[in-house]
């Protein structure tokens, strides 16, 4: 294997070290999301209401369903929630869309560079084909064009190194970027689908509506 790498010239480095990064990406992001998986939003609004009844105080409620779940990736919102309970429905709406564009923005980091290495290491590979390619026909230029089928067979076969290995990673790195691009959407969407039950919980969507 290591002898292959060699063969394939200096462009087999910066494609080394593509896939070092999208490999650290993709178990960090992989740890990230396993660690912060969510529940369903039944089960969170039936919490808090069984809080409640208990306390009979929204934010002590969401406090006592903060203490065990640091991290739940949603539970900024709840906190944001029944911190800005109190105050207008606009505030509350500007504070909430702050703190759930925060969210977004943790689960979606580093996505972008699996998608830049995705897409820039076949380029890589290509231009390591082409540079081998030319490597091969200009010895072939020296032997004053005579046709050698184990040259243009070696070289080209060598040459194509760089391509094969590009897309071993790219395509991993492009799988793994549309998955993790899919979890942070859906977490998207299960933020809104959290906000609108917290409002039907609270009463907060009949208020709104009579306003």
């Amino acid at each position: 294997m290591f002898s292959l790498f060699r063969q394939g010239g200096w462009v087999m480095y910066p494609l080394l070290a593509f896939s070092i990064v999208s490999i650290a990406v993709i178990l960090e992001r992989s740890i990230f999301y396993l660690s912060s998986r969510a529940r369903p939003v039944e089960r969170v609004v039936d919490e808090l209401a069984a809080l409640y009844k208990e306390c009979g105080d929204w934010k002590t409620a969401a406090k006592r369903f903060a203490e065990n779940k640091k991290r739940v990736y949603f539970l900024p919102i709840i906190t944001v929630y029944f911190d800005a309970f109190d105050e207008t429905p606009q505030r509350t709406g500007e504070r909430l869309f702050a703190q759930a564009k925060e969210i977004v923005m943790v689960n979606e980091r580093r996505l972008p560079i699996l998608s830049s290495i995705a897409a820039a290491a076949p380029l890589f590979g290509l231009f390591g084909t082409v540079l081998g390619m030319i490597e091969v026909f200009q010895r072939l230029a020296a032997l004053g064009g005579r046709a050698d089928v184990a040259l243009l067979s070696g070289g080209i076969w060598v040459a194509l190194l760089t391509t094969a290995f590009s897309l071993l990673i790219a395509i991993p790195s492009l799988l793994a970027h549309h998955y993790f691009s899919r979890l942070a959407g859906g977490r998207s969407d299960y933020m809104e689908l959290l906000i609108s039950y917290l409002n039907t919980l609270t009463g907060k969507a009949d208020t709104e509506q009579r306003a």
